[in-house]
């Protein structure tokens, strides 16, 4: 379960009471502090003995850093009471919510096990009906079983159906009573959540202008991309623009406003950042956007300071030119979108290369006909070297990339063919989003590359949750020569491989998967056919040397002189993915001729 009957996400609600309570106590201290400063400054003014102009200078000095004092004092009195009501509304609510779902939890076992306690008592009546016995009874003629025997028989078959149907339909309203009962603490909290953040959005009253408070309190109460589209398209263009322009960081992440408008609250807040020198690695990632934004990369998101390492999302689109004076859908007229998640160690400051990566992506939509638009995903924080064994950033990173794509659905062309790309650690967070979540979240295609591995288990609390891949079309790939993505499916006997622990399944056994080569060779002849060595005229195609994705084989990110990764133009691998995105269906055959040959790389 990940939604509820109402599609409220079915998950704990975090939050740390200790933790208000301390902000609390410190801000009402803070505020202390400041009427102590106040009134000092105001016996300065009132009170200090002399005179002369030096005196006079000293008490209108002091009466004016008082009287500047006043707003911040009556702030910080406005959040102390936000964090009070907060933590009091979520510890009522949100502690509620979190003790109900095991009743949800449990009478959701209750009605699986009374559905099968019918199947199996239909089945019983069923073989039953059908048994020499029941017919000749049923058709008044003599049995050697006596028929008042029989009809005790029959009685007690149609009981049990009866009564297993009777079990679950009380196990269904149970079921309903224990989702209306944690919805309803759900949406006490939730409201709580929202009026939190209105407040803060007004607790200047030099920051929120009363005509905006409204709107920006909707959108934040908001529950879905839906939602929040529906409030976005209520308002005329003045206040959007208004809003948009004032509260750039809130507009430029909020799934469900049209990425038109996402991008330009995006780019605003990396102009601005750009003016002020915040040290390393901060600069250098904010001078990289920069380059990729005169590029064609449209920042969809954007969190510069995160407090793990940055994260955004670049769009890129084949033909689009960003123009900060009109408002246009980047989207529109697209035919496939794309959607590429790095692994281990991979952040913002990458961004040159996964962004040459899109832009080889969409042309080789383009060479098929289509448009293509091609999102590269640094939305969470990625894994070392010493965390990569563990699932915690794959879970964290799912839940962030499960919100990204139910608005990325919502934004996409509908008849838009969706792929999503994962290398190494990105394949075990993309392939656990997909999975856990009750539809494909949009997802046509799935690919693995070099995948670290999977977990069967779905996001959620419950632990016998498992992932479901219907609706998407799976593939996967690992080179020969890719040692790294095999030791990240690794797991020591006797270790759950279904627990959060490990990620230990290969993306290739799942049913249905295609696996497609990257060890090198030759594309089809020029005539179609497949290469032989008497005939291969095709384009030699990489092997891809080791576990990079672009020019760094098997060494560290950003090295260059080991080409063929897994997604850089000229691999195997690559030629595949795009073959994938505008076919269905892998370019080479496994095996073919070149495979393997060092020649070619």
């Amino acid at each position: 379960m990940t939604t509820s009957p109402r599609g409220y996400p079915f998950e704990t609600i975090a939050y740390d009471v200790g933790q208000m309570n301390t902000l609390h106590e410190r801000l009402t201290t803070a505020k202390e502090s400041v009427e102590q400063m106040q009134l000092v400054l105001n016996n300065l003014t009132d009170h200090l003995e002399g005179s002369g102009a030096a005196i006079d200078r000293v008490r209108s000095s002091a009466g004016d850093v008082s009287a500047a004092l006043k707003s911040p004092s009556d702030r910080i009195e406005r959040l102390s009471g936000i964090v009070l009501r907060y933590g009091m509304a979520v510890e009522a609510h949100g502690g509620k919510a979190n003790q109900l779902m095991a009743d949800v939890t449990a009478a959701q076992t209750s009605l699986d096990t009374a559905h099968t306690e019918v199947v199996l008592a239909e089945t019983e009546l069923s073989t039953w009906a059908r048994s020499d016995d029941y017919r000749s009874w049923s058709a008044g003629e003599e049995t050697e079983t006596s028929p008042s025997t029989l009809l005790s028989r029959d009685d007690r078959f149609r009981e049990a159906v009866t009564t297993a149907q009777g079990t679950r339909d009380r196990a269904a309203e149970d079921l309903a009573d224990a989702w209306t009962a944690w919805e309803k603490e759900f949406e006490a909290w939730d409201d709580a959540y929202a009026r939190a953040v209105a407040s803060l959005a007004r607790v200047d009253s030099g920051y929120v202008s009363t005509a905006d408070a409204p709107p920006l309190a909707a959108l934040a109460d908001a529950d879905s991309p839906e939602e929040v589209a529906a409030i976005w398209d209520a308002m005329t263009e003045a206040e959007r623009a208004r809003i948009a322009a004032s509260y750039p960081e809130f507009i430029g992440n909020l799934e469900g406003i049209p990425y038109e408008y996402r991008i330009a609250a995006n780019v605003a807040v990396l102009e601005e950042a750009s003016k002020t020198s915040w040290g390393e690695p901060r600069d250098g990632e904010i001078a990289k956007l920069l380059a990729e934004l005169r590029k064609g990369g449209l920042p969809v998101s954007l969190n510069l300071f995160d407090k793990n390492q940055a994260t955004a999302a670049m769009l890129y689109v084949d033909g689009f030119e960003y123009d900060p004076a009109q408002t246009v859908d980047p989207m529109d007229g697209v035919t496939n979108v794309t959607v590429l998640l790095g692994g281990m160690l991979t952040e913002l400051s990458h961004v040159g290369d996964w962004g040459e990566t899109a832009s080889n992506v969409n042309k080789g939509v383009a060479r098929d006909g289509g448009r293509g638009a091609t999102i590269v995903w640094f939305g969470y924080d990625t894994p070392n070297y010493g965390t990569v064994g563990s699932m915690d950033q794959a879970v964290t990173g799912a839940e962030s990339f499960t919100t990204f794509l139910r608005g990325l659905e919502y934004e996409a062309p509908r008849d838009a063919v969706t792929t999503v790309i994962g290398h190494s650690y990105g394949s075990t967070t993309a392939f656990l989003a997909v999975g856990s979540a009750d539809d494909n979240l949009g997802v046509d295609n799935l690919i693995a590359v070099g995948s670290a591995g999977l977990a069967d288990r779905a996001l959620g609390d419950d632990p016998h949750a498992r992932v479901d891949y219907s609706g998407t079309r799976i593939y996967a790939s690992t080179s020969p020569e890719d040692n790294w993505a095999r030791k990240g499916r690794w797991a020591p006997d006797g270790i759950n491989v279904t627990r959060w622990g490990t990620h230990a399944i290969d993306p290739g056994s799942i049913d249905n998967a295609v696996s497609f080569d990257s060890n090198g060779g030759y594309g089809p002849n020029l005539d179609g056919s497949q290469p032989t060595p008497d005939h291969h005229d095709g384009s030699p195609l990489l092997q891809t040397p080791g576990h990079g994705t672009h020019d760094e084989g098997d060494w560290s990110i950003g090295t260059t002189g080991h080409p063929g990764g897994y997604l850089q133009d000229g691999s195997e691998s690559f030629a595949n993915i795009i073959e994938i995105i505008n076919t269905g269906d892998p370019l080479t055959t496994p095996g073919g001729y070149g495979s393997d040959d060092w020649w070619l790389w």
